[in-house]
């Protein structure tokens, strides 16, 4: 029985190490020759993994550039979401899920600074990122909707959306809830921003 958990230890950490190492390779690779020169076979080749194995982990190129594995939320986090009292907390809930979404472990704060440098250097990434981005937003819509109205819940995805772009620029890595508290405060000043403007 005590071999178990040290077997599914071993084999998570196998996984994370070949999801680094394509999105390494990746990034290795568009630092050279740029995003058009940069093919999913080449990535295969650097990372030593076989194309199934790359869409095992990435469903595209520039997934794996930016190392996005895919946006899931979980069946807990879904649940969670949805226990909350409609529009009661809403914002506030949507911040929290997006922010286990989000989340950035100190293991990935090192490749989110360098897919930062790397938007500058290759700034033809940036329509893709805001494409990946806009069917996380969609998804996380869908969801939100199952709480409120169809527009409140693109507004209130959008809002909080627009504090994950902030949280992009603030250097600090962040866990889960101590990031769900900042983009709730980043909304809350963006409101703040609104009613000065107003007055």
């Amino acid at each position: 029985m005590t071999g178990k958990p040290a077997a599914t230890s071993l084999r998570e950490r196998k996984k994370s190490e070949t999801r680094t190492a394509i999105h390494e390779a990746a990034l290795r690779l568009v630092v050279e020759n740029g995003v058009e020169h940069t093919s999913v076979d080449a990535i295969c080749s650097e990372a030593g993994v076989s194309s199934r194995t790359f869409f095992n982990y990435f469903p595209s190129k520039v997934s794996a550039i930016v190392g996005v594995d895919g946006f899931v939320v979980s069946d807990e986090a879904r649940a969670e979401f949805l226990a909350g009292d409609g529009e009661h907390d809403l914002v506030r809930d949507v911040c929290r899920l997006v922010a286990r979404l989000t989340d950035l472990p100190s293991e990935k704060r090192r490749r989110h600074e360098a897919l930062r440098d790397l938007l500058v250097r290759r700034p033809e990434l940036v329509p893709d990122l805001f494409l990946l981005m806009a069917d996380v937003r969609h998804q996380i819509a869908g969801l939100v909707e199952q709480r409120t109205t169809p527009r409140r819940a693109r507004l209130a995805t959008a809002l909080v959306f627009a504090a994950v772009g902030a949280a992009m620029d603030d250097p600090r890595g962040r866990a889960s809830d101590e990031l769900a508290d900042w983009l709730m405060a980043t909304v809350e000043d963006m409101g703040g921003l609104l009613h000065d403007s107003v007055d």
